[in-house]
């Protein structure tokens, strides 16, 4: 689906954006990959630059701080001539309570989750000289609250916005943008040692109507999709990729069993 497609994956040392870019291979593109993780730190990385690396490439970039998405977007440019797709999937939701943030915690989130992919798609839409496409890793987060949450919440709302506005602004370009707001999804981020606590994980699990955790396979398979030609067309939408849980009132209610009418 994406064969001679040329994509720039961020925060893909690991989970979903590692999902993405084997995923990419996979359908046929030409990938670079980038995080803040040196090569020797990242053997999912290696394993994919092993597989193929006539189709991959691995830039070291930094993107809570300022220019270095920038500086990825041009290395990633060079490498292969030019973009056909930016997923800017790096994020973090790592914060303290409420009580305790402060405007450095809100700089880096910000900074890391929104910022940086409004730095690369600058920076790949400065050099580009057609369109492409503008892809994001949003989260249900972005619409449905969850405590311990405020800052990563807020900067998926962002982000979802920036989604839409970008669509607006960018068409008379040629570049159309989509995200995938997953629900929970089994990452070396977001275990919080269910594998360890079955009871918890079940707890878990109950509250999701698919009754289980998403594979980070699972999203992937959206962002090819999103990123072919099969979705042209489509341009300012957010996905849910939640097991039903957007879908969903009240988790934990109870529900009563119905009677049969006789």
């Amino acid at each position: 689906m994406l064969s001679g497609k040329r994509a720039l994956i961020t925060g893909a040392s690991q989970g979903i954006g590692l999902a993405i870019a084997s995923a990419y291979l996979d359908a046929g593109a030409k990938v670079v990959l980038t995080s803040e993780k040196p090569l020797a730190e990242a053997p999912g990385v290696r394993e994919i630059l092993g597989r193929s690396l006539h189709r991959t490439n691995y830039v070291v970039g930094d993107f809570s701080k300022p220019g270095e998405a920038e500086r990825v977007v041009a290395e990633a440019c060079e490498t292969w001539g030019g973009l056909d797709i930016l997923v800017n999937n790096v994020g973090t939701f790592r914060e303290p309570a409420f009580a305790e943030l402060t405007k450095a915690h809100f700089d880096f989130v910000f900074q890391l989750n929104v910022w940086s992919a409004i730095e690369a798609t600058q920076a790949w839409v400065k050099r580009a000289d057609r369109g492409g496409r503008i892809l994001f890793t949003s989260s249900l987060n972005g619409t449905r609250s969850e405590p311990g949450h405020t800052l990563y919440d807020a900067s998926k709302g962002a982000l979802n916005a920036l989604v839409r506005q970008l669509a607006i602004e960018l068409a008379p370009l040629g570049f159309t943008t989509a995200a995938v707001a997953p629900g929970l999804v089994e990452t070396p981020l977001t275990d919080f040692g269910l594998r360890s606590h079955p009871a918890e994980r079940e707890q878990i699990e109950n509250q999701i109507p698919l009754k289980r955790i998403a594979t980070v396979e699972e999203i992937a398979g959206w962002f090819v999709f999103l990123g072919s030609d099969a979705a042209r067309y489509a341009t300012g939408i957010v996905i849910p990729v939640d097991g039903g849980l957007d879908a969903q009132q009240m988790g934990i209610r109870p529900i009563p069993e119905i009677p049969t009418v006789q």
